[in-house]
Parts: C-alpha cells; sequence; structure tokens
C-alpha cells in the first residue's frame, strides 16, 4: 500500500518504505472497531451485509499512520478510509508505541462515529453513497483532533479510496513490471541502509549513558 505521508521524511532518501504492523494486531482493531460502534454497523448492515471494517498500519522513521477501511463488501469497489497519524520518535521513551497505536485507533473510530450514528441514519446514508463534497463534517485533509486526554496529537483524514484496489495494483506491478521490482528493490535497501544508520546512534546513545531506546509496547486496545 503507498501510504499519503503527513510528515515528510527528514532524511535524505525519500518515501523510504514502512515496517507494516502485524496482521494479527490489525485484526484486533477491527474487532475493537466493530464492537464499539456495533449499532451504526449493524444498522449500516441492513442495506450492506458484507460492510465490514479493514485496516492497515504503517511505523516510519517519524510517523506512525492507520487508515480502517469501512467496505460495502469484498466485491464492491466502493469503500470509506479513515486515517489516523501520530509523530514517532524511536529514540523516546514516552509516549510508549502501544501508547500511539491506541490514541490512533480512537481517533479514527471517532470519526466513524460520527457517520455510524443510529440518530442520524442521513449520516450512515451520506458516507456510503454521496461523494465527500456532501459531506461537511469530513476532514478532507490531514486534520488535528483533540481527544478527551488530549496528551498526545493525532491527526485523521477521510477519502473514498479502497486500499484493497491499491493492493491488487501492486500486486498486478510488482509481477508484470520489471521496472517497478526494481525500484522497490532499491527503496528496500535504502531504507536497510538508513535503519541500521538509526539502530546505532540508538546504540550510540546508550553506550552513552543515556536512558532513550526505542519504544516498547504496553495493554491490549482499550477504549
Amino acid at each position: 500500500m503507498k501510504w499519503e505521508r503527513r510528515k515528510k521524511p527528514e532524511s535524505k532518501v525519500v518515501d523510504l518504505p514502512p515496517s507494516d504492523l502485524p496482521v494479527d494486531y490489525l485484526k484486533l482493531v477491527e474487532e475493537t472497531l466493530s464492537t464499539s460502534l456495533e449499532k451504526g454497523l449493524s444498522e449500516l448492515k441492513k442495506t450492506h451485509p458484507a460492510a465490514h471494517f479493514a485496516s492497515k498500519g504503517a511505523i516510519f522513521s517519524d510517523e506512525i499512520i492507520m487508515a480502517v477501511t469501512l467496505s460495502q463488501g469484498e466485491n464492491r469497489l466502493a469503500a470509506t478510509t479513515v486515517y489516523g497519524s501520530v509523530d514517532f520518535n524511536p529514540l523516546a521513551e514516552k509516549p510508549k508505541m502501544d501508547d500511539l497505536l491506541s490514541i490512533n485507533v480512537e481517533a479514527i473510530a471517532s470519526v466513524f462515529a460520527v457517520f455510524l450514528d443510529t440518530n442520524s441514519p442521513e449520516k450512515i446514508d451520506q458516507i456510503m453513497h454521496h461523494s465527500l463534497s456532501a459531506i461537511e463534517e469530513a476532514p478532507f485533509d490531514w486534520t488535528k483532533i483533540k481527544l478527551e486526554d488530549g496528551l498526545i496529537p493525532v491527526w485523521v483524514k477521510l477519502d473514498k479510496s479502497n486500499p484493497l484496489l491499491d493492493e491488487l495494483t501492486e500486486k498486478w506491478l510488482s509481477e508484470n513490471d520489471p521496472d517497478y521490482t526494481k525500484n522497490l528493490e532499491a527503496l528496500e535497501e535504502a531504507s536497510q541502509e538508513f535503519l541500521e544508520e538509526r539502530l546505532e546512534a540508538i546504540k550510540a546513545a546508550k553506550s552513552g549513558g543515556g536512558s532513550s531506546g526505542p519504544m516498547g509496547g504496553g495493554g491490549p486496545i482499550t477504549h
């Protein structure tokens, strides 16, 4: 999946390939959203029985991005995707990685909650059938929002893209376009070199007596 970055990479190497979030974690995200937005999703399934959430996520050198797509079904091209983005510093001890991921999920859920409101069925119809121009509250570009705790800055964005189509396109290109594969391999090599440099910087910081280090995990997602 080709990610649209909120932050421009600080590295001289542009758009380094990120690390994908684990599949098991993404499934947990989908289950969490399906549970927390159960009423709205159930209402939607009255007209779109195959509607479901599908999530993706990536860790860049200075940013974590997640995308959750509300799909009308595997055989339907129409979809609505909400993105969440937070700043990331691998040398910082706080906030922890799990906190950053959780705040991203919470922000994305807050956007979907607006449009899956059973008290406003017209909004459910909007998000599934209308263009973005018809959705006045939609964050068309990266928009900073304030959640209840407000401790970690988070940005969200909504569009009508379908990441599944992007994946199918990338798969086709990798199988049929030699130049695409060659360029992708070059980016991966540059990314590996960049990550090795960051790792050496972390080791140097530790050996110098600093307390900085890679962020660790925490508990499960809770909302």
